[in-house]
């Protein structure tokens, strides 16, 4: 009896630390100087990953997926066909070749 609740407690916490890690943070993106460029970005910053990241208007943003990502207390930081993006944790300002896009977290996260 004892290990069947051993057990049950075990699985149960596995399953909390599973839905945990799959939280997700949804980040849009508008250029500072053109408004109708923009991006999507979805993280999974437990699992640092780029999720994925649609572009709108005339952007480097190609539908990327499944990015590893280098989080730390200051930014976030990946790279795509030689293309570095810096999203700055604390402005969120996000920095894609010289161009600075401002950023929000979205209200409604998925």
């Amino acid at each position: 009896m004892r290990l069947l609740i051993f057990l049950f407690i075990a699985l149960f916490a596995l399953s909390i630390r599973i839905a945990a890690a799959g939280e997700l943070t949804t980040v849009a993106c508008r250029d500072r100087e053109d408004p109708s460029m923009g991006a999507t970005l979805v993280f999974d910053l437990e699992r640092q990953i780029l999720v994925r990241s649609t572009g709108s208007g005339r952007t480097i943003f190609f539908d990327d997926r499944d990015v590893r990502v280098h989080v730390d207390d200051a930014a976030i930081e990946w790279e795509v066909a030689h293309n570095t993006y810096t999203l700055n944790r604390a402005t969120l300002e996000l920095d894609v070749a010289g161009r600075v896009y401002a950023c929000q977290v979205a209200k409604k996260q998925i």
